[in-house]
């Protein structure tokens, strides 16, 4: 085959038919921007669930919300699992509507636009996480000291 020949088999060819159409791609790219808002929600809903309803039953380097103090006895270390579960649960479920609502508003802006707003979302998310952990190393500092015994004013 030719130069010619190829040049008259490529101009009977509609290109348009063969691409996609940038409202299916941008649709995609949406549809994977509220996919990405979602998930960090949706895990610290989960974990906090589990913290909460089925923690490790003892100190491990692998599983439950591991603190140093936290982990320092049995008592310390339920009391963390159970502190940790109820904060990140309430902000999975606070961020998991949060961002419901803003995932859905990605339909109505444009496409660079909701690409944006879905960085700014990740970085509130993670903001967010990572006071809720200090949160509870705080918490967990209260009311234990670093050898894992309940300070006097918080005994049983």
């Amino acid at each position: 085959m030719n130069f010619d020949e190829l040049k008259a088999l490529l101009s009977d060819m509609d290109l348009t038919k063969i691409l996609p159409q940038s409202d299916a791609i941008a649709a995609s790219i949406q549809a994977v921007l509220r996919l990405a808002v979602m998930v960090g929600p949706l895990v610290l809903f989960g974990f906090g669930l589990l913290y909460l309803f089925a923690p490790p039953k003892e100190a491990n380097h692998a599983l439950g919300y591991r603190f140093w103090w936290g982990m320092a006895s049995l008592d310390a270390w339920t009391f963390t699992q159970r502190v940790a579960g109820i904060g990140w649960s309430g902000l999975g479920l606070i961020l998991t509507v949060v961002m419901s609502i803003i995932g859905n508003s990605f339909k109505k802006k444009a496409l660079m636009d909701a690409v944006y707003l879905a960085g700014k979302c990740l970085l509130w998310q993670l903001g967010l996480t990572l006071a809720a952990c200090l949160i509870i190393d705080v918490i967990v500092v209260v009311f234990f000291d670093r050898d894992g015994f309940r300070r006097q004013n918080f005994e049983k």
